[in-house]
Order: structure tokens, then C-alpha cells, then sequence
């Protein structure tokens, strides 16, 4: 039986697992994978993952509230604007001035990192919604967006009306949704929303659910967890929150993607109990999401450009893009864990 999820002195697989898995989803999905139930089902919860895995760590610490957003704007803005400037360098380079044209500063393509999202409007408008972020950025709303719900979620977390403001905020969120097609900067109109699922995970910490789904006698528990999300996920249909597509309704998503959440942490939670090698392999891959997000579709574009030089069968690029860049990016990543200052 794994140890109890309230014991943080160490990393615990089962939660690196849950991100190994959402990172591997998001590989799949951008490398245009199609398997079937696999990539529809972890459509599912390989955004919210992250969130609920955010506030399963989540812990409120005796610091004022400025400390908090400086460490996580380190975490997060730090490298959204360092890897946004490099990718415009790169591709200033090699589009404009490689070209002849330096005076080409691709100044839309700075709006897009400047705004933060990956268009501007949701998919159902009908005018014009080109795409803003073109740089091979696109995974990085992410992090501007989990910045700012780690501020709201810290800056509500310090009042007595958490759960009111959290509230109010997800009902803020649904109104913007459905009365306007407008995407706000940084994930603005989206942020009370995610906010929700690091309330879950906050919840799943202080409840311990995974230790009390792994006992036998709740197992039935977790079979019952898996209808649920199995047919909540069938009635939702597939989401896009990059671009504000919710699917069939925003707090049916909430249901699907905190269950879904829930059962990858558990089937994490049972594979470190019988097959515990693969779970620190993938333990590995979800200490690093941060680089794998950032770089993975620049490295895509070097990836897709020697398969088409070498003749390789589409099948086995595809293979390329998620495993070929899941193992670079991992060990780059881990590399730079042990040669950074302390």
C-alpha cells in the first residue's frame, strides 16, 4: 500500500505519474495522434491534471502575499517570456533576416505572446479569428494562465469567504463564457474556472482520497468513479480550454475533469504498488513538464523536417514527435536540475 498522500517529505509517483501522463497526452495531441479511445478520453484530463496536481501541493505558508506571486512569477513568467523571446529571436532569424528583410519584426506574432492566447475569440465566432500565437508557442498559455490562478486561488485562499469567492468567481467565469465570444488576455475570462480544479486538489490532499480509494473495502468506490467519468466524458464531448471550447457545459467539464484527475492519480497510486519501475520512469518525465511544454513544438518542427529527409512512414514520425521528444526534453531538463545553482 503506497504511504499516506499527507506525507510530502518525498515526491509522491503516483501525482509526478498524473503529470507524466497529462505531458504525454499533450504530445499525442499535438503530434496529431488519433487513438481512438485513448486520445478521447485523455482529452479529458490531461489540462485539469495539472491544476488539481497544483493544488494538491498547494499549501498557504506564514509569507505576505507579494512573496508568493514573486516565486511563482519566477516559476512561471520567468520562463514564458524567456522561451516567447527566444522562439521570436529564432524565428526573426531565420524568416526575416535570413531572408533580407530585418526591418520584419513580426509585430502579430508579438501581440500573440503579449496576449497570451491562442486566438481571440472562441471557436464558434463567425469573423475574422486568425491565430496569435504563431512562434510554435502555442503550449504556452499554460503558464500565464496557471500563473494568474495561482494568484486568485492564493489571494482568496488568505479570506474567510474562500469558498463564496470561489464561487462567485466560477459563476463570473460562465457568465463570461456564454454572454460573450471574446477571449480575454492571459486566460482572464478562464482563470476563476480553473481555479476550481485546485480547489479539488486541495480537497483530494486534505481528504487523502487516494489512500482511501486504494483500500479494498472502497475499491468499489473507484469502479463507480470510472462510470462516471466514462459517461460524463461521452455526454460533454471533447474540450479545447486553450481556446475556451468547454464542451457541453462548463461545470459538466468540472465533473469530468476532476474525476478524470482523480483516476489517473489512482491508477498511478495502484501501479506504484505492483510495477514501481515504471512509475519512477514516469516520474522522471513529470518532474519535467515545464521544458517539455515549452520546447516541444520547436523540437517537433526538427523532428517532422529529418523524417521528411530520411522518408520516414508517418507512423513512426508521430512515434518520433512524442517519445523522441518526451526523452530529449527529459533529459535536458534533468541535466539542467543538476548543474543549476541551488
Amino acid at each position: 500500500m503506497p504511504a499516506s498522500s499527507k506525507n510530502l517529505s518525498k515526491r509522491l509517483g503516483w501525482l509526478d505519474f498524473g503529470k507524466a501522463a497529462g505531458i504525454l497526452m499533450v504530445l499525442l495531441v499535438h503530434a496529431e495522434c488519433s487513438l481512438g479511445p485513448v486520445s478521447f478520453f485523455g482529452g479529458m484530463f490531461y489540462m485539469p491534471v495539472f491544476f488539481v496536481a497544483a493544488g494538491f501541493t498547494y499549501r498557504r505558508k506564514d509569507e505576505p502575499f507579494t512573496a508568493f506571486v514573486k516565486k511563482k512569477a519566477v516559476r512561471l513568467l520567468l520562463p514564458y517570456w524567456g522561451v516567447s523571446a527566444f522562439l521570436w529571436v529564432f524565428f526573426w532569424i531565420k524568416d526575416s533576416l535570413l531572408a533580407g528583410n530585418p526591418s520584419d519584426l513580426n509585430l502579430p506574432s508579438v501581440f500573440g505572446i503579449l496576449y497570451s492566447r491562442n486566438q481571440m475569440y472562441q471557436p464558434s465566432y463567425t469573423g475574422e479569428n486568425p491565430v496569435l500565437m504563431t512562434l510554435l508557442n502555442a503550449p504556452l498559455w499554460f503558464l500565464t494562465a496557471m500563473f494568474l490562478t495561482y494568484v486568485w486561488y492564493g489571494w482568496i485562499s488568505r479570506r474567510k469567504q474562500k469558498y463564496a469567492l470561489l464561487s462567485a468567481g466560477l459563476a463570473a467565469s460562465a457568465v463570461w463564457h456564454y454572454s460573450t465570444e471574446l477571449l480575454l488576455p492571459w486566460s482572464l475570462d478562464a482563470v476563476p474556472y480553473f481555479a476550481c480544479f485546485m480547489a479539488a486538489g486541495e480537497w483530494l490532499h486534505r481528504k487523502d482520497r487516494i489512500l482511501y480509494l486504494m483500500e479494498k473495502r472502497n475499491r468499489i468506490k473507484g469502479a463507480e468513479l470510472l462510470l462516471c467519468f466514462v459517461a460524463a466524458a461521452y455526454l460533454n464531448g471533447s474540450v479545447n480550454l486553450s481556446i475556451g471550447e468547454y464542451g457541453f457545459s462548463m461545470l459538466l467539464y468540472l465533473t469530468v475533469g476532476i474525476s478524470g484527475s482523480l483516476l489517473v492519480f489512482l491508477a498511478g497510486a495502484y501501479l506504484e504498488h505492483i510495477w514501481n519501475p515504471f512509475i519512477r520512469l514516469m516520474g522522471v518525465i513529470g518532474r519535467q513538464t515545464l521544458p517539455i511544454l515549452c520546447f516541444h513544438m520547436f523540437l517537433f518542427m526538427f523532428i517532422r523536417t529529418g523524417g521528411s529527409l530520411l522518408g520516414l512512414p508517418g507512423g513512426i514520425v508521430k512515434a518520433l514527435l512524442v517519445l523522441g521528444s518526451a526523452a530529449v526534453l527529459t533529459a535536458a531538463g534533468e541535466a539542467w536540475r543538476k548543474i543549476r545553482p541551488a
